[in-house]
């Protein structure tokens, strides 16, 4: 855990993991630490190595979440900020876990995907040969669909991470490594919640795990912990014709019969009690439903022939979409009324920022098969783009000349800092 290349490829996945974070705290704070990254490596190292480094407070963030329609459901997702040191400690405890044999199997099951992802392939060939997360859990689902699953029934686990028991999942790994108190102790301060902001959270604190039940939403350690949590529910609910597929706090049974998926869907909320768990209602189905009628799963749509994301991923990009150009709309018409327009918000670099979600987005979905939907979001952004270069338009003809260049996104030869030579004065005399 304390050696420094593992020190360095933690600090690469948290580097690479906050740099689409929309979080401009998160955003300064890796900043900070890139200053001068490898001297900061090295005293963590060192801190580790001498047993002072301490785990600092982290920050409670209450995400709300929303119903289908996007509006806000009076409930929120508990994400637990820490320092990036933190964080990068973090990573480094569950580098070495992952790669002691005997937690292998909660590391990389048949039927549970999701948190802990392998090395990304660049190439397209090899996406098909080793696949993660989402494309994994769908390829999953299409397997089994090939093996003549006819009915699924779908469910989420209510606020899985802060039902999680810190005990037994500590338990487990104790019962793995042996007797090693220093590191059982590291590692229950890496997996242990106190929060700077408690005070500030009020009423929304209690869902927070600060307590010994729950493992907290952001830290690199949870999804192995969920892993170990749910290791026998996994189990049992892939026994006989049924198949359980899980996406942490997600999953879908693909069964012969709607009896069949009914049946194991009763069964799913009995051993979840086992766990002081629950399913969530409103994101939970009531019984089995056939296939072939269409069914959502992590974002994806399928159906019969058809891969494709679901309407409400069209819909909540799209209206990133918008946002982007509204944002830059607004920031452009304001140069009539004389205020400065932010480089950010002008023409080029606002395109700039789409074509990167439009190509993110894309790529996220790689193998999704319905080449009409992504024509259809591509109709949409267009007009999108028609409407923001007609208000360019106006704006330019409404302004004064020398405002183009940065209405554009170019820079002034006139605004750039210059330290102008004196021309030597004429001598007097002469």
């Amino acid at each position: 855990m304390r050696k420094l290349d593992n020190l360095e490829r933690s600090w690469r996945v948290i580097q690479q993991n906050g740099r689409a974070s929309k979080s401009e705290s998160v955003r300064l704070d890796l900043e900070r630490f890139a200053e001068d990254a490898p001297r900061n490596l090295r005293s963590l190292k060192g801190q580790l190595g001498c047993g002072s480094f301490q785990f600092e407070k982290a920050k409670g963030i209450p995400i709300p979440k929303l119903d289908g329609r996007g509006k806000p459901t009076g409930k929120i997702r508990p994400i637990v900020l820490a320092p990036v040191e933190s964080r990068i400690v973090q990573r480094a405890i569950l580098n070495v876990l992952v790669e002691i044999d005997a937690l292998k199997p909660y590391v990389k099951t048949p039927y549970s995907f999701g948190g802990i992802r392998s090395a990304r392939r660049r190439d397209k060939q090899s996406r098909h040969d080793e696949v993660s997360a989402v494309p994994a859990a769908i390829r999953a689902v299409l397997d089994e669909i090939g093996r003549e699953a006819r009915f699924i029934a779908s469910a989420d686990i209510r606020a899985f991470f802060t039902r999680i028991s810190k005990e037994h999942v500590l338990g487990v790994i104790a019962g793995v490594i042996g007797d090693d108190a220093e590191f059982l102790s590291f590692l229950r301060s890496a997996l242990t919640v106190e929060l700077e902001n408690l005070a500030l959270l009020k009423d929304k604190a209690a869902d927070f795990p600060t307590e010994e039940i729950g493992v907290a939403q952001g830290n690199s350690l949870s999804p192995l912990m969920g892993n170990i949590a749910l290791a026998e529910f996994d189990r049992a609910m892939n026994e006989g014709d049924c198949r359980c597929i899980r996406y942490i706090d997600d999953f879908i049974i693909m069964a012969p019969s709607a009896k069949a998926a009914t049946a194991r869907l009763g069964k799913a909320v009995k051993l979840l009690a086992m766990l002081q768990m629950e399913l969530s209602p409103e994101k939970s189905s009531k019984g089995g439903t056939p296939i072939t009628d269409g069914f959502d799963f992590l974002g994806i749509t399928i159906c019969p022939g058809l891969i494709r994301p679901s309407i409400k991923a069209q819909n909540r990009f799209v209206e990133s979409i918008t946002k982007a150009f509204s944002e830059s709309q607004m920031a452009m018409i304001g140069l009539k009324a004389g205020n400065p327009l932010e480089r950010e918000k002008s023409l080029m670099a606002t395109l700039r920022r789409v074509d990167g979600m439009i190509d993110g987005w894309g790529k996220h979905y790689w193998f999704c098969n319905d080449g009409q939907t992504f024509a259809n979001v591509d109709q949409q952004i267009g007009q999108q783009i028609a409407g923001f270069l007609g208000c360019y338009r106006n704006v330019r003809a409404a302004v004064p000349i020398s405002i183009h260049l940065p209405l554009l996104g170019l820079s002034q030869l006139a605004t750039i800092e210059r330290q102008p030579f004196t021309y030597p004065k004429k001598p007097e005399h002469a």
